[in-house]
C-alpha cells in the first residue's frame, strides 16, 4: 500500500477501535443502572407489600419487631458495584484481517470486484504491442479495469532501472493492491534480462533453496511480488525431473525460499500438466492413480503452508470428472478434489485461458463464467480480456453468478494482498 493508503487505513482502524471502546463503556454503564433499579424495586416492593398486609391491625410489639427486622434486613441488601471496566482486548490478527478485507470489499463497486478476479499481461490491459513503460495508457486502463494481477514476461524487461520504474509506477496507479507477477522467473530469458544468469540448478533441495532465494530477492528488489512457480510436473517435460520424491523435496524448498524473501508462489498445474497450448489433451488417469502420484506432491506443498495459490490444468480428466470438461472449468477438480480431498483453501487460478484447449471449444466470456462457477478465484490470461470481463460482469448483474460468489474469491485474494500489512499492525500492537 502507498503511504497515504497506510495512513488512511490506520486512522480508520483507530476510529473503529475507539468506537468499540465507547460502545462497550455505554453497555457496562447501562447494565449497572438496570441492576441497581431492579434491586431497588425489589426492596421497595417488599416494604410496600408488608405495609399492605399489616394495615388496620393493632400493633403488636413482636410484629413490630419482626417488621423492623425485615426492614433492616431489606436495607442491608448490598448492591454490588459492577466490575471495573477493563480495557477491551486487542484484536487478534485474524480479527484484524477479517475487518480489513471486509472494509475493502464492501466499498468496491461491482465493476471493480469483477475486474479484481483477472490476471492479464500489460499488453492485454493497455492494448499496446509491447509494454515497457507505465504511462497515461496504463493509468486509464487501470481506472477502467481494476485487475487483480499483471503478469510480465521477458519482453517487458529491458533493464533493472526500467522494470523497477515500470512496476513502481503501475502499482501507484492501481486503486487496489496489485499482484505483480512473472512465470518461472528462474528459467531462461526472464532472469537473464536483468543479469541473473546461470540459475538453472534445481536438482536438489539445497540448490532449490539457494537459487530460489537469489531469484526471490531480485524479484522483490525490482517490485515483483508473485512467482508462478513451482512446476509440479513429473513427466518427461517436467522442470525438476521424473522422480516424484525429488520433485516433492525440490518444490517444497523452492516455495519456502520464495516466501522467505517476500514473494508469493503458485504451484501448477493441478492435477496434472498436460500439453494444452494447441489442443485439448485427455488424461485417462483415475483418481486413485493421481492420489499416489501428483496429489502427494501438491499435498506436500499445501501442508507446508508456503504456497499461496495453485494453478489448474487445462487438460481433461474424464475418469475423474465424468466428461471432457477442462480441469480449469470443472467443479469436480477444483471443489471436490483440490479443496475437498487435498484441503486447499488458498487462491485457485485457472490455467491460461488463451490455450487451444480452451479457445477451440469456448468463447472468452463462456470460459470466464464457467471458471468462476466451478470455483476458481482468478482468471488467468483470457483470450479476449474485455469480452471475458464483460461476460462475467453481465453474469453477476443478471444473477447467473451471485455477488456473494465473487466476494468469496475476493476475500481469499485480499487476505493475501493485506497479509504483510496486517502482520505489521499486529506487531505494533
Amino acid at each position: 500500500m502507498s503511504r497515504l493508503e497506510e495512513q488512511d487505513f490506520d486512522e480508520k482502524r483507530m476510529a473503529r477501535r475507539n468506537k468499540r471502546k465507547r460502545s462497550q463503556l455505554i453497555a457496562y454503564i447501562s447494565l449497572a443502572v438496570v441492576v441497581i433499579l431492579i434491586v431497588l424495586a425489589i426492596v421497595f416492593g417488599v416494604i410496600f407489600i408488608k405495609s399492605l398486609l399489616g394495615g388496620g391491625k393493632t400493633s403488636d410489639p413482636s410484629e413490630e419487631g419482626d417488621e423492623a427486622a425485615t426492614l433492616e434486613s431489606s436495607q442491608e441488601i448490598v448492591i454490588e458495584t459492577p466490575e471495573a471496566i477493563s480495557e477491551p482486548q486487542e484484536m487478534s490478527e485474524e480479527d484484524i484481517m477479517d475487518e480489513v478485507v471486509s472494509d475493502v470489499i464492501e466499498t468496491m463497486p461491482i465493476e471493480d470486484k469483477v475486474a479484481g478476479l483477472f490476471i492479464v499481461t500489460p499488453e492485454q490491459l493497455t492494448g499496446v504491442a509491447t509494454a515497457v513503460k507505465a504511462g497515461s495508457g496504463t493509468q486509464d486502463a487501470l481506472s477502467q479495469y481494476a485487475v487483480g494481477g499483471i503478469v510480465y514476461s521477458a519482453k517487458n524487461i529491458k533493464s533493472e532501472d526500467q522494470i523497477t520504474e515500470m512496476l513502481s509506477t503501475t502499482t501507484s496507479m492501481s486503486k487496489y493492491p496489485l499482484f505483480t507477477m512473472v512465470s518461472e522467473w528462474g528459467k531462461g530469458a526472464i532472469s537473464s534480462s536483468i543479469g541473473i544468469d546461470g540459475i538453472v540448478d534445481y536438482t536438489d533441495a539445497e540448490a532449490a533453496s539457494e537459487n530460489g532465494a537469489t531469484v526471490a530477492a531480485s524479484m522483490y528488489k525490482y517490485g515483483f511480488n508473485f512467482d508462478l512457480s513451482p512446476n509440479m510436473d513429473i513427466t518427461e517435460n517436467g522442470v525438476f525431473g521424473t522422480d516424484a520424491d525429488t520433485v516433492k523435496t525440490v518444490t517444497a524448498s523452492l516455495s519456502q525460499a520464495l516466501r522467505s524473501e517476500g514473494i508469493w508462489s503458485c504451484a501448477y498445474s493441478f492435477p496434472k500438466q498436460g500439453n494444452t497450448s494447441d489442443k485439448m489433451e485427455q488424461i485417462d488417469d483415475s483418481t486413485e492413480m493421481l492420489a499416489t502420484g501428483e496429489y502427494s506432491l501438491f499435498k506436500n506443498v499445501i501442508d507446508d503452508g508456503n504456497v499461496t495459490a495453485i494453478m489448474i490444468s487445462n487438460a481433461s480428466f474424464p475418469n475423474v470428472v465424468g466428461d471432457n470438461t477442462p480441469a480449469s472449468l470443472s467443479s469436480v477438480i477444483i471443489e471436490d478434489e483440490l479443496r475437498g480431498v487435498l484441503g486447499f483453501d488458498g487462491i485457485v487460478i485457472t490455467g491460461a485461458l488463451d490455450d487451444g484447449a480452451i479457445t477451440e471449444y469456448y468463447t472468452s466470456d463462456q470460459a470466464a463464467v464457467m471458471a468462476i462457477k466451478a470455483g476458481a478465484d482468478m482468471i488467468y490470461l483470457p483470450e479476449d480480456f474485455e469480452t471475458a470481463y464483460n461476460g462475467l460482469l453481465e453474469a453477476v448483474n443478471n444473477g447467473e453468478i451471485s455477488e456473494e460468489r465473487i466476494t468469496e474469491s475476493l476475500s481469499r485474494i485480499y487476505r493475501i494482498k493485506y497479509a504483510d500489512r496486517v502482520e505489521e499492525i499486529t506487531k505494533e500492537n
